[in-house]
């Protein structure tokens, strides 16, 4: 069972900080970034998690199965900083340094890091201070590769004109005037991050996928949403569930693959539980079925969300023709890391709406044409990055059509480099924003007019500002 755990924390430690990072390996910049983000993130390096790896690294010396997963990772991590350090010098052409050495210094920096983690408690740790301090080091290293960490204000937006009081329910909530951003520290900030987490996506319906994806018993889709891991699995009386993707005991992963099939039953082999497929628990010693989340169907997409009421304004799949999804057949998911916030990929899908496009707030957008569709979630990683969920739908003719019609596979390719294109468009323009914003000496207004919809968005931030305390400035 020990050696089942650290299997399972050496696992999430690969898919959750590894390959995210080792796919950004020719942008070394970048890739140490998100490297620092998700290192030190809440779910990779929490209290727990932290003391359990050290209780660990104690015991490898005496158990050979233990020092063999522990060092396998640190040198899978080792290499991997060492690489980006590497590149990172031939870049810059400062070939006076040592990778070694650097690449030491930065892994000895994140490893007091997490020291410090393992003797507090969640509330008190500073993740931001945390990662200032690690970014430190490589800007000491490479000066001017790596901006400076954004200044932060107090929770108070620039000053604008005032909008006219019908606009506002009460003059005493948080406004944006017409012209106005959010503060620039709103794009970079670990409480604001976690109150949008808490407040906005995770009571949000969320698309997880196709029912054609789950045609029988036991077969299930996974996701790692914003703030809440599911799981749908569908039972042998044909009916679908939602759960938690957790262990009652440890809150690890019970799957990991985004789709596959369960032979009967949901499994723990880390902890000897084992629940039938409609979440009840059939034999182990924890005692509670696995905790339900909300499930509905818009049209043949599967859509999930946290236990709970939603929110009033929240939106629940109304308005939308979701009949085109019946002749559609699911072709392909992708996830694409982002360094940049999330909010400034909604943003963007705000500034330029199309006819084609709906969007799905808080983070979702839907493009639809006549024989193919196309679905993004933007789901935040840490403060100042995010990843983007694709799902890629045809039209099922012509997904029959293409293996044998140069028309319908013509079709598909000429759909998918448009997207291509465009995505790849709107990533750069948030990356190269996301630098912007945290080199900017001074708040920048918008100088045109703002859409409705993403003032009406940038106002559900705003709605947050005063539940985040008061950060003083720091000094290193």
């Amino acid at each position: 069972m020990l050696v089942a755990s650290l299997q399972y924390l050496a696992s999430e430690f690969e898919q959750r900080v590894l390959l995210p990072v080792s796919q950004l390996r020719h942008s070394p910049v970048q890739a140490l970034e998100l490297l620092v983000d998700l290192y030190l993130d809440a779910d990779i390096a929490s209290p727990r998690k932290v003391s359990v790896w050290y209780s660990f690294w104690g015991e490898a010396s005496s158990r050979q199965e233990y020092y063999d997963i522990c060092g396998n990772k640190d040198d899978e991590f080792a290499a991997l900083v060492r690489e980006l350090i590497e590149r990172l010098i031939a870049q810059t052409g400062s070939r006076h340094l040592d990778a070694d050495g650097v690449a030491l210094g930065l892994i000895g920096v994140l490893e007091i890091l997490w020291q410090g983690f393992a003797f507090q408690s969640e509330a008190s740790i500073d993740r931001a201070a945390a990662r200032t301090r690690a970014l430190a080091y490589l800007r000491s290293v490479f000066p001017g590769q790596f901006a400076d960490a954004p200044q932060l204000s107090p929770p108070v937006l620039a000053a604008a004109p005032e909008p006219p009081a019908a606009v506002f329910a009460a003059a005493s909530e948080p406004t944006l005037g017409q012209g106005a951003r959010l503060p620039a520290w709103a794009y970079a900030h670990a409480a604001l991050l976690a109150a949008e987490r808490d407040r906005l996506l995770r009571p949000a319906w969320q698309i997880i996928g196709h029912d054609a994806e789950v045609p029988a018993a036991g077969d299930f889709l996974s996701a790692d949403l914003a703030g809440e891991r599911a799981l749908v699995v569908r039972d042998e009386r044909g009916r679908l569930h939602a759960f938690r993707n957790a262990c009652r005991r440890r809150p690890h992963a019970l799957v990991i693959a985004r789709t596959g099939h369960l032979e009967g039953a949901i499994h723990c082999a880390s902890h000897n539980l084992t629940y039938r497929l409609d979440g009840r628990l059939v034999d182990g010693d924890t005692p509670g079925d696995l905790s339900a989340l909300g499930l509905t169907q818009w049209g043949r997409l599967i859509v999930v969300r946290a236990a709970g009421p939603a929110p009033t304004e929240q939106f629940d799949g109304a308005g939308i023709d979701w009949t085109i999804f019946d002749r559609m057949t699911p072709v392909g998911a992708q996830q694409i890391q982002v360094a940049a916030d999330w909010k400034l990929i909604v943003e963007r899908w705000l500034e330029a709406p199309t006819e084609q496009r709906q969007f799905l707030p808080p983070n979702q957008l839907i493009e639809v044409r006549r024989d193919a569709a196309l679905i993004l979630q933007v789901i935040p990683v840490a403060a100042g990055r995010c990843r983007l969920q694709r799902y890629d739908y045809f039209a099922a003719t012509l997904t029959r059509r293409s293996g044998s019609s140069k028309r319908g596979g013509a079709t598909h390719t000429g759909w998918q480099r448009q997207i291509n294109a465009w995505l790849q468009r709107e990533i750069a323009l948030a990356e190269s924003t996301q630098t912007g914003l945290s080199g900017a000496p001074e708040e920048i207004e918008d100088a045109g007019p703002i859409p409705d919809a993403l003032l009406q968005f940038r106002r559900s931030i705003t709605a947050l500002l005063p539940a985040i305390p008061t950060l003083p400035e720091r000094s290193l």
